[in-house]
This record gives structure tokens, sequence and C-alpha cells, in this order.
């Protein structure tokens, strides 16, 4: 792929080159091969341009992966250039079709651009425009309508804690309503009324109050009606059972499954997707106030269950019980929730990969087919139920810790208690994968991640298909 970077009024162009085809004999000259990202640049004679040179692989090999990893790579060797315009002309033929390539580098390049530089004092980021030039331009709007709705997820995600309490975060997505989305801000009184029991204990140590946010988008044909609920608790100190100051130095990162849902439906609206959405965003502060929630005290939620609050620390799953049956009516075609549960799945995945939790093998299949397409690592984890046995409780229906090994997995089957028994259900653990707090890699900076949005937006597309 070629690209043109430039300061000033200048460009930076990327022009794309499979492992194979010879590139000009500057590049030979510095050694270039054609390997997947690899990337030589080239001063034009005027000054004011660099000529990008960038490897795709062989070309039998390359995926739309491969072309949204090259215009990444565009994207970070533009360097100090204000302009860059990456060229799809060389990219012809191949297993991937034209449109997709259009996407996925269009995409890359959003993603690769993004910067929250919000707090700096210093100038921002030169590049200020990217141009991709192609025969599919429909292709690269929906690339960047996906990668937007990452973008927004990482925004999220990134502002302090202390500049997003629950109700700025409801704020910021009511600011997103119009046309068929709409969206409703329940607090207080009403929170009571629904029987938010859950989301209103872990919310009350906090001097800022909780809320319910519920987002509809209601397209004119709607193909299959699905249900996303987000945990959204915006700082998370652990509350009574309080976290290690290093624990805690991340935790504004822990409302990252809402903001993940928030990204993915505003996708869906630009995209105009044919699928009716309902999200549900329970949003609270996690703090140690004189009214917090302690361990030992009984939860009561509107199905009349009752959960022992042990750990005050795993609220996470408190609230989303709450969202969780909610969601029963009107029942959804399928019911995703999405949500930084707990720290134990990054010790079987990693850092960069998200646990799916699902009895049910056609969502399953669903999921994992839309995270593979979308260049998002998802494992699938066992609903072990012998596992529930570590949820019991002396005084309640269930406890909300175990202090054992496999809580990622208790978690899931925790949630599983409020799904109404035929509605298809599925929960993504984002574990770490929501905030990468290594050196960016691939498309994915350091910081927010806005990791599970392109899988919702690959599943919804498929749904409405």
């Amino acid at each position: 792929m070629t690209a043109v970077a430039g300061a000033g009024p200048a460009d930076a162009v990327a022009l794309p080159w499979h492992r194979g085809p010879r590139p000009g004999t500057f590049a030979l000259r510095r050694g270039f091969t054609g390997r997947a990202g690899q990337v030589v640049a080239e001063p034009d004679p005027d000054g004011r341009t660099v000529l990008l040179t960038v490897g795709l692989g062989p070309a039998g090999a390359a995926t739309a992966a491969t072309f949204r990893r090259a215009a990444v790579a565009a994207v970070r060797a533009a360097g100090p250039a204000r302009t860059l315009r990456l060229d799809l002309a060389e990219a012809e033929g191949g297993p991937v079709p034209a449109p997709a390539r259009a996407r996925a580098v269009a995409e890359g390049a959003v993603l690769a651009a993004y910067r929250y530089d919000r707090h700096r004092s210093g100038p921002a980021q030169p590049l200020t425009e990217i141009t991709v030039r192609t025969a599919h331009p429909e292709a690269v709007a929906e690339g960047v309508a996906v990668a937007e709705g990452v973008c927004l997820a990482r925004d999220l995600v990134n502002s302090p804690g202390g500049e997003l309490p629950p109700t700025e975060f409801a704020r910021r997505v009511a600011g997103l309503a119009g046309g068929p989305l709409s969206c409703t801000v329940h607090e207080g009184e009403a929170l009571i009324a629904l029987g938010m029991a859950g989301l209103l204990a872990v919310g009350r140590g906090s001097a800022e109050p909780p809320c319910l946010v519920e987002i509809r988008y209601a397209p004119p044909v709607r193909a299959r009606e699905v249900t996303l609920v987000g945990k959204g608790i915006t700082f998370d100190s652990g509350g009574l059972s309080l976290k290690s100051q290093q624990g805690m130095c991340a935790m504004k990162s822990d409302m990252g499954g809402a903001a993940a849902v928030v990204g993915a439906v505003s996708a869906a609206v630009a995209l105009g997707l044919p699928v009716g959405l309902r999200a549900l965003l329970p949003l609270a502060e996690n703090m140690p106030g004189p009214a917090a929630v302690r361990p030992g005290d009984v939860v009561r939620h509107a199905d009349g269950t009752t959960t022992e609050i042990l750990n005050a620390d795993n609220e996470g799953r408190v609230v989303l019980a709450d969202a969780l049956l909610l969601a029963r009516d009107p029942a959804p075609d399928a019911l995703i929730d999405v949500a930084t549960l707990t720290a134990s799945v990054a010790h079987a995945l990693g850092t960069r990969a998200a646990a799916l939790f699902t009895g049910d093998e056609a969502l399953a299949a669903e999921l994992l087919g839309a995270a593979s397409r979308a260049g998002e690592p998802l494992w699938r984890l066992p609903l072990l139920g012998s596992e529930r046995r570590h949820l019991g409780s002396s005084v309640a229906d269930r406890a909300n810790a175990s202090h054992r090994p496999g809580d990622a997995i208790q978690a899931a089957l925790f949630l599983r208690d409020f799904v109404a028994p035929e509605t298809p259900w599925a929960h993504l653990d984002l574990g770490s994968a929501a905030f990468n707090e290594e050196s960016p890699h691939d498309e994915t900076p350091h910081g927010a991640t806005g990791f599970g949005v392109r899988t919702l937006v690959e599943l919804l597309r498929g749904a409405g298909a």
C-alpha cells in the first residue's frame, strides 16, 4: 500500500504492495520485501512530501486485518505530516474484495490516528486529514462509522472518573438521541420503582447518584430485536472492600462495557442497520462513603430473590443483575451483556482477548464469527455448573463472591440466574481488554481500547442481513 505524508500543505501517500510485485528501486535498496506491516519512507524531491511503501505480505494470504494493519502502519509512519493519502490502486486482486479492503483501511487509519489529548498542554497531533483513494467511497464511510464508534467508546473510558460521574455519562449518551434513536435516563424514585435494588446499593456510597440509561434504536425495518446491557461503574474504588492504590489506578475504565455498548449503538445508527436495539446501562460509582453497602448486607432484587454482598468490590454483577431482570420484558431475540467484570479472566486469556460465556450454540457461533471478522480476539470459556456451588450463602439465595478460584465462571453463572431461560444470552467479560496499560500495538493505543464495539457491530450487521 502506498501512502504519502507531508508537512504543511503537503500530503503523505501510502501505497500497498503485496510481496512479489516490485516496488520502486528506493524501497528495494532499503531492503523492502513486502512483508506485512513493513514500511519504507522515500522523501519526494520537492522536500514537502514523503512516499511510504507499506507491505501487505503474500497476495494469497491477505485478510481484511492485513489491510487494517497496513493502514495503521502508514499512519504511524507518517510522523509529523498534516495530511495522509492512502492509495489502494496497487492492491487489486487477492482474496479480499475491494469494498472490504477499503473499509478495513479506513477503519485502521481512524483507529491509529486516535489520540486522547484533552488534558495535555502541548500541541495536538499534526495529522489532521486522511484520504483514502478508492472506487468504493461507501465502504470507506462504513469503516469510518465503525471506527468512530470505537473512538467514542475510547473517549468515554479515557475520561477521568472525576469528570465522568454517572449523571455526566448519561448526559453524553442522551446527546446522541435523535431520529430513530431515543434515550431515557432513570434516576432517584424511578430506580426504586424499577426495582434497581442492586444498583442503588452499589451507588449509595458515593456523593454522585446512580442512574440507569435506556437507549432504543427503532429503524423502520427490523429483522431482529437485540438487547445489549453494559456495566457502567464510572469509577471503582472497591467500596468498603477497598482496592490497593495500584489496583485503583485504571478503574476509570470499569465502565468499559457500557462504553462499548454506546459505541456499537452509535455505529449501528450511522450504518442504518435494520436491527431493533435496546441498550441498558446501569451507571454508578463504587465508593467507600458512610452509606456504602457493607459486606454481609443483603440485596433483594426485583424478582424477589436475594444476594448477600460478601465482597463490595464484586459490584459489577450486582448492578448487571438489575439490568438483566429489566431486559426480560419485552423478551429480545438475543441478549448480550458486556462488562469489565473480573480480573481473573486475564489470568486465563491475557490482556488482549475477552471471554465469551453462553449456553446458546447459535449465539456463540454468531459472536465468535463476528469477533473474527472484527479482528477482536474472543475466546469461549465454559459455564461449568459445578462452580455454582461456590456462590452459596447461609442467609440469602446466593452470594456475590466466593473467594475461590474460577471467579470469571462463577460471575457468569451469577448473571445467568437473572436471565429468562428461554432467551438466547451471552456474557462478554472484557477483563483487562478494555484498557491497555502496555505500549500501543496493532490498532490499539495505550489506554482505552474500545474493545467490543467492532464485534457487536459485526454481530448486528449479520443479524440484519
